[in-house]
């Protein structure tokens, strides 16, 4: 759980407008937390500037387009695949199509928008915790699909 918090805490990083900075603090058992302040109890801090751009509204568009046309890809393979007309490996082909599309809607959500920051009363900001649960739901999609997957494997 806290592993996907920082992932996500992470992947938001990346996505912030132009060069931000933020503090790579590692605690006395070794578990690495990334935040824009520093953490309490840390052993070590280091500051890890991120240039990366935001995606455009046009690339996240696109992204979005993308899973929204793999979703129903995958949906009617599973409809196929439910009434017996493909085989094993069909099965899988679907699982794998529906791990991609699970993948790619976790992408799409981790994009931050405009919203999904709060401010803090000493300054600087954190993730809402709307948008961690959404990032921590497709995670789980994403889990489960792969549990699919592998059990369609399995099955061969």
């Amino acid at each position: 759980m806290k592993s996907r918090i920082i992932l996500a805490v992470m992947l938001a990083a990346s996505s912030l407008p132009s060069v931000s900075e933020v503090l790579r603090s590692v605690d006395k058992g070794g578990n690495v937390t990334f935040s824009d302040q520093p953490v309490p109890g840390s052993v070590e801090e280091t500051p890890v500037v991120i240039d990366a751009p935001p995606p455009s509204r046009q690339e996240v568009r696109k992204s979005e387009q993308q899973a929204r046309k793999m979703i129903r890809q995958a949906d009617q393979v599973g409809k196929e695949v439910d009434t017996g007309i493909f085989d094993r490996n069909a099965s899988i082909k679907a699982a794998q199509m529906n791990l991609d599309s699970a993948t790619a809607r976790l992408r799409e959500v981790q994009v931050v928008r405009a919203g999904d920051r709060q401010a803090l009363a000493g300054g600087g900001t954190r993730l809402r915790p709307e948008y961690l649960e959404r990032v921590q739901d497709a995670e789980e999609q994403v889990m489960e699909a792969q549990k699919k997957l592998d059990a369609a494997k399995r099955a061969r």
